[in-house]
């Protein structure tokens, strides 16, 4: 899991005679691929002492991850450990707009021989959760992680410029000559932005598509001499942009003079594919514009 300032993440659980839930969570963890920044157990066994060494494990994280269950340890000065790493962690999102707190309260927990203290810093902690404090209550410890993973790619996401447009071309470097005049031909009567797929260029092309056809009214993914790239980048792009509940529809046209041994069919929801001469392709795409439009 790579970020900016740490690959490591802060994790609150017991260090010795961990639960059986606690357990599954850092093995699924490691196997994620997650890296700990462990609270330290200090020589000077005082509560001043374990809150620098959890304040110096936060910030040698990106994030921190919570266990709650109905025991906790309690320091010898009679304070959690759940609630000093939970403190930790909310003084580092003060500091950090970016750092983000994950808390696992298995959905079959069960409170009925909890301590009051427990009870009483879960009831705070509920009622004061903040815009990058997440809690999940999901039984399976596979889950909650795949659900944190899913969280932290969102948040690393490049955002790209993009701009409301009636249709997105979509071709390969090889393909511009034809690309251009078909953005030639219908620039006068539509707003049409399009991507030129460059090899080896700096830019996630899945992510930018993805991003502006969100804005599009009609993708086309145009090819002639692309075929090795087209058929596999059209699938991989349906799924991103959400597949059947796609915003945009999907134009799949392959230009009649590609060869015929290179033609790859893609039949889903939303993508509607054709074979067409290559002056018919800036008409066609009108007409499929002009229909969808219609319908809406």
């Amino acid at each position: 899991m790579d970020t900016a300032n740490s690959n490591k993440v802060f994790l609150s659980v017991r260090q010795h005679e961990q639960s059986k839930p606690e357990k599954r969570l850092m093995k699924t963890l490691e196997r994620a691929g997650f890296e700990f920044s462990l609270p330290t157990e200090s020589a000077v066994s005082d509560a001043k002492s374990d809150v620098t060494l959890k304040g110096q494990a936060i910030q040698n994280s990106f994030c921190s991850i919570h266990f709650i269950g109905k025991k906790q340890l309690e320091d010898n000065d009679g304070l959690l450990m759940t609630e000093q790493d939970f403190n930790a962690a909310r003084k580092q999102i003060e500091k950090d707009e970016h750092y983000k707190t994950f808390i696992w309260m298995p959905g079959n927990f069960d409170d009925s021989d909890a301590g009051k203290k427990q009870l009483d810093f879960i009831n705070e902690m509920q009622h004061h959760l903040s815009n990058n404090m997440i809690l999940s209550r999901v039984s399976s410890a596979i889950q909650f992680v795949e659900d944190v993973k899913l969280i932290l790619e969102q948040q690393t996401k490049k955002v790209y410029e993009t701009e409301p447009a009636d249709v997105f071309l979509i071709c390969n470097q090889t393909d511009e000559k034809e690309a251009s005049r078909i953005q030639m031909m219908l620039s006068g009567v539509l707003k049409l932005v399009k991507l030129l797929i460059i090899q080896d260029a700096d830019i996630d092309y899945e992510e930018y598509a993805s991003q502006q056809m969100n804005v599009s009214k009609v993708s086309v993914v145009y090819y002639k001499n692309a075929a090795d790239w087209a058929h596999p980048f059209v699938q991989q792009i349906w799924k991103k942009v959400g597949g059947a509940a796609s915003k945009s529809s999907i134009l799949y046209i392959r230009d009649a003079e590609a060869k015929e041994s290179e033609a790859k069919d893609f039949s889903a929801p939303r993508v509607t594919s054709f074979t067409l001469p290559s002056e018919l392709v800036p008409l066609e795409i009108k007409v499929q514009y002009d229909s969808l439009n219609e319908k809406k």
